[in-house]
């Protein structure tokens, strides 16, 4: 008798010790599974952290770009009204307005491949040709302001249409004449699907005034003659001096009518 309580006494303590390691075993279970599951939680939320910080870089470097064009535009048009107000300046002496920009930090998509104007083909023309400069900042050199009220475009236009100068403005091709002198003069400027700089050449019909205001005051009224697409491979048709004998203004950026890269919107204008 007492032999078989005691049998039936360790029989339901092994059952007991069972439940208590299968309760043991399946605690552990939901440890693991929860500690796997906060571990998925903080991942996903990083990645979605990461993620946001990248899909805010480039607006921030946008708004950065046209904040600081913005601010040299300000500077060029008060150096300009100066020049104009002042009775001590020269007509005839030569006018230096200069802005300083930082020279890395708001970098156009796709600029690191030769992408100024729409693709590596500019390089040919000239476009992208800079000197190497290790320095923080980078000071522009204006040579007046472009305007034009059809598609809302107000921009200094610098002496040069490198990575940095396109960046904050629009570029003057320096194997071009000046503008308004007997010859072409060519000014590039990117094409920005925000709307901004000449992301609206294409909207400009024959007739359309285009006034560029000089260093020294002098406005010069353009008109528009021609607008058209164009491959890159036959920019520099249209892009020297010697393309006109009188004095003609071209206007240039990428376009993505036909494709992303490969492709150039050229506005040609007559001087009035």
């Amino acid at each position: 008798m007492y032999q078989q309580f005691i049998l039936n006494f360790l029989e339901k303590s092994g059952r007991i010790m069972k439940r208590i390691d299968r309760n043991k075993e399946i605690i552990k279970t939901k440890t693991n599974n929860k500690k796997k599951t906060t571990v998925l939680i903080i991942a996903c939320v990083i990645l979605l952290v990461v993620g946001l910080v990248f899909l805010m870089i480039e607006p921030i470097k946008r708004y950065n770009r046209q904040k600081i064009a913005s601010e040299a535009l300000a500077a060029v048009s008060e150096k300009i009204d100066s020049i104009e107000t002042s009775e001590t300046v020269d007509s005839t002496e030569e006018v230096k307005i200069t802005y300083t920009v930082p020279a890395t930090g708001n970098e156009v998509p796709g600029e690191e491949e030769g992408y100024d104007i729409g693709g590596e083909e500019s390089e040919e023309a000239g476009v992208l040709e800079e000197s190497p400069d290790t320095s923080a900042y980078v000071t522009l050199n204006s040579i007046g302001i472009l305007k034009i009220n059809a598609i809302g475009v107000n921009y200094s236009v610098w002496d040069e249409a490198t990575k940095v100068s396109l960046r904050y403005g629009l570029g003057h091709y320096p194997a071009s004449v000046m503008p308004g002198e007997a010859g072409n003069a060519t000014i590039l400027g990117h094409n920005y699907k925000n709307g901004t700089m000449f992301h609206n050449l294409g909207k400009l019909k024959k007739g359309d005034k285009v006034v560029f205001k000089s260093k020294n005051g002098k406005e010069i009224t353009f008109v528009v003659e021609e607008s058209k697409i164009i491959s890159a491979d036959d920019l520099n048709k249209y892009i020297g001096a010697d393309v006109s004998s009188d004095p003609q203004l071209t206007l240039v950026t990428c376009t993505y009518e036909y494709g992303r890269k490969g492709w150039r919107r050229v506005v040609i204008c007559k001087k009035q």
